[in-house]
């Protein structure tokens, strides 16, 4: 258990994806978490699932608490991380993945409210939850920031999602720029640029964070189409959330101390073969 005694807030992890999975991964290396939603969905379902991923990182053997905050909102991100230190006594490890809304439009025909929105939830959702939790790890001289960007993102054409492909590519800039200066506070900073990634069932999320999934089969829900695909772990023909939340959780170890300011693209799990 690498990272027992740490605590991981992770933004947008309520869900089916790579905040989940990041969550429980994190959770068998022995790390606290801290399960955030409410950036977009609220209410009852969502708070019954939040639990859900509690209770299954506490079958991991570590502890969690879920705190519903819109992480737009500079007060609700402020009380979400004195939440957090209040129970664990302090913020290690900051994963951003609550993400804006993907909307395919020509630039011209966007709404200007919609645009500032997702805008916020990418890069000023970011910046404040660094503003909080980073001043505390450069003090303790250890900390992990990883931001959740885009596959592709400057070379998009046309940039199906402005807005969206906009502010990944902002979290991208923010690694690039703050990561290397941060390394002599024995802190690092970097972004994963997932393409389409598949989700995973719960059972399933759990049986990969035990490492229990690699002489079994699964079954990945494509986010785009809807459409499944179910196989060997070994045939998956891209990457799906666990592979992010690995990833993840080699940079949030000591191996990865130096590794800092990195921009780490992942490919699309190609929709063609998503399939029940």
């Amino acid at each position: 258990m690498r990272l027992r005694g740490k605590t991981a807030l992770i933004t947008g992890s309520c869900g089916r994806g790579m905040g989940r999975s990041t969550a429980l991964r994190l959770a068998w290396e022995g790390a606290n978490v801290v399960l955030n939603y409410g950036t977009h969905r609220k209410g009852p379902e969502m708070e019954e699932r939040a639990h859900a991923i509690a209770e299954a990182v506490g079958e991991l053997g570590a502890r969690a608490i879920v705190h519903e905050a819109d992480t737009r909102d500079e007060q609700e991100v402020k009380a979400m991380i004195e939440a957090a230190c209040k129970e664990f006594g302090q913020v290690d490890i900051l994963v951003n993945n609550a993400g804006g809304d993907f909307i395919c439009r020509d630039y011209t025909k966007l709404d200007f409210g919609q645009w500032k929105d997702v805008l916020t939830v990418e890069i000023e959702g970011a910046f404040l939850t660094m503003k909080y939790t980073v001043p505390g790890m450069r003090t303790r001289r250890w900390g992990r920031v990883v931001h959740i960007g885009l596959e592709g993102v400057f070379r998009h054409p046309g940039a199906p999602a402005p807005g969206y492909c906009l502010g990944k590519a902002a979290r991208s800039w923010m690694t690039e720029a703050f990561g290397p200066k941060e390394i002599k506070n024995g802190v690092t900073m970097n972004c994963i640029e997932p393409g389409l990634t598949p989700g995973l069932s719960l059972e399933d999320a759990v049986r990969a964070a035990r490492g229990e999934h690699v002489n079994s089969e699964i079954t990945a829900l494509h986010p785009s189409s809807g459409t499944s695909w179910r196989g060997a772990w070994k045939d998956r023909p891209g990457p799906v959330c666990h592979d992010v939340a690995e990833l993840i959780a080699f940079l949030c170890s000591e191996t990865a101390r130096f590794v800092s300011g990195q921009v780490i693209r992942l490919p699309h799990f190609p929709e063609r073969v998503a399939k029940a």
